[in-house]
């Protein structure tokens, strides 16, 4: 089930302009899935790479919650964006030391049978474009 939805997250970002994500691994059995230099507007940077995990037992558990990386993400003004932090890593990375901004955003409803991978990366996207 989730190598055809990162198929078709591969595709979505393709007919978006987006680079196409890099799934890994997570030794939880989760899956983290980052999408390299997305484009943003109203933030201290032009671009960050975003990360979400589809954890262990998805789609029936859903994702939640999503990294920036690198940290230090703010608004262009320099403010620390609401439900945001510097400290939460990734659970189950492999990758030590990461260095991500945690953003505490949660889908308000999911349906295993209807929601995907593109659903959560949306919802990733309304967020960031929501300046606050």
């Amino acid at each position: 089930m989730i190598q055809a939805q990162l198929q078709e997250l591969v595709e979505h970002c393709a007919a978006n302009g987006f680079q196409p994500p890099v799934p890994t691994q997570l030794s939880n059995g989760g899956m983290l899935i980052r999408i390299p230099a997305v484009s943003v507007t109203g933030w201290n940077r032009p671009a960050a790479d975003v990360l979400f995990v589809a954890p262990p037992g998805y789609p029936a558990a859903q994702p939640d919650c999503f990294w920036v990386e690198p940290n230090n993400f703010r608004l262009a003004g320099g403010q620390t964006p609401q439900n945001t932090n510097d400290a939460n890593p990734i659970p189950g990375d492999i990758e030590p030391g990461r260095t991500t901004t945690w953003f505490s955003w949660h889908v308000q409803s999911w349906n295993p049978s209807r929601d995907t991978l593109i659903t959560f990366y949306k919802v990733i996207l309304n967020r960031l474009a929501f300046l606050q």
